[in-house]
């Protein structure tokens, strides 16, 4: 199969026939300074996305970029050029868009086979209201599966809970809070993360058990980076905190003991899965940190303490997850508490920073491994991480 190297090659070097066909055809000189100036600004747009500023907290490799470049100029060319040229410019500039579609997907897995783009259902999406209105369980092909409930979390956007079979059987389940990445949604778990299918053939062996498990919004907008804190534009801690864990007791039958419950989630949802845990250690029992980063971060250390806390350094190390560990060593302030570190082996970032803070979790007091598994900082890694850890956070909510 292509590597998503070998795809940003290709696109790279098709990005160059488009060159070569535009010099071979003699375009006016309009042409020549649009196909320039689109490649300028590709080039800003690179530097900006990847150097500077870090809009996202989670990295996004130079290949994507690159071919993602490439495409755009592809298109371009065909965009400016004498009509009777297109045909040939299109002959290359289709496959390039493809080959940057190609290596932004063999990336981060979002589709590993030809079936994820149709895949087979194993829940039925719900209103809250009809939910609500629900007497029994819903059935797909003769066998009772779970809900995707959507349920309004204002201030931020809306959640998505699985709720299995079971619930309407009258079990008191515990609860499973996911934070996808950013850019992210609170569905991504459900469509990109398989977690529908991971819970779904959890409950099938489980007499319809498993944990209520919700993506929630950890970051406020599709491309927010409120770096998981409570800072001077979203009060993340505490909703993620306190504000979700009461609209979930509202909503659900759920078991009230929250030492029951998991948070985790991939990439920046990881992170902030941690620093949940570490600044609230009564707000979940149980953590799982995916592919997370060594410290919340805006871009650089400077730049978050700057932003963030007013130039305060103590005050980002009051709630710096590694700082609280530290200070914690020998006390018993995150006694009970478990969880999971897992990295990619292709993750340079994750697979250094966190059998660090494992070491550091462990010396608090808390009960955590750390896992590296093939692949890199994509879905590849995050959807095996959750297959093989949800029969963990299940247990440690009474599931047996």
């Amino acid at each position: 199969m292509v590597g998503h190297d070998a795809a940003a090659v290709i696109s790279c070097l098709l990005g160059l026939a488009v060159v070569a066909v535009l010099g071979l055809m003699g375009p006016r000189l309009r042409t020549l300074w649009a196909a320039l100036a689109t490649a300028a600004v590709m080039a800003v747009v690179v530097f900006y996305l990847s150097v500077w500023p870090k809009p996202f907290p989670d990295g996004i490799p130079v290949p994507v970029y690159s071919s993602w470049a490439v495409g755009v100029f592809a298109v371009m060319g065909v965009v400016f050029a004498k009509r009777w040229r297109r045909l040939a410019l299109a002959a290359v500039a289709v496959p390039a868009v493809a080959l940057a579609y190609l290596g932004t997907n063999l990336e981060y897995q979002q589709y590993p086979t030809v079936g994820s783009f149709r895949p087979v259902p194993v829940s039925v999406n719900m209103t809250l209201e009809q939910f609500e209105q629900s007497t029994s369980a819903p059935t797909l092909n003769g066998r009772e599966v779970g809900a995707l409930v959507t349920v309004p979390a204002a201030p931020m956007r809306d959640a998505v809970a699985y709720v299995p079979p079971a619930y309407w059987h009258g079990a008191t389940l515990p609860v499973m809070v996911l934070l996808s990445g950013s850019p992210g949604t609170p569905m991504g778990w459900f469509t990109d993360g398989q977690a529908t299918q991971t819970a779904d053939n959890f409950q099938q062996g489980h007499d319809g058990a498993s944990p209520i498990v919700v993506g929630v919004d950890g970051t406020g907008s599709t491309t927010g980076n409120p770096a998981c804190v409570d800072g001077p534009n979203l009060n993340m801690q505490t909703y993620l905190a306190e504000d979700i864990p009461a609209l979930l007791k509202d909503t659900f039958r759920v078991n009230p003991d929250q030492s029951t419950w998991t948070i985790g989630g991939l990439s920046y949802g990881g992170t902030c899965s941690l620093q949940v845990v570490t600044n609230n250690p009564h707000a979940y029992g149980t953590f799982l940190d995916f592919s997370g980063e060594p410290e919340p971060t805006v871009g650089t250390h400077e730049k978050t303490v700057d932003e963030l806390f007013g130039g305060d350094e103590d005050a980002f190390l009051a709630v710096n997850p590694s700082t609280l560990l530290v200070r914690a060593a020998g006390s018993d302030t995150y006694r009970g508490i478990a969880g999971r570190f897992v990295a990619g082996e292709r993750d340079p970032m994750s697979s250094a920073a966190l059998p660090h803070l494992n070491h550091l979790a462990q010396a608090a007091g808390m009960r955590t491994t750390y896992t590296a598994l093939p692949g890199g900082h994509s879905y590849q890694v995050w959807r095996v991480a959750l297959r093989e850890n949800f029969d963990f956070a299940a247990q440690r909510g009474g599931i047996r």
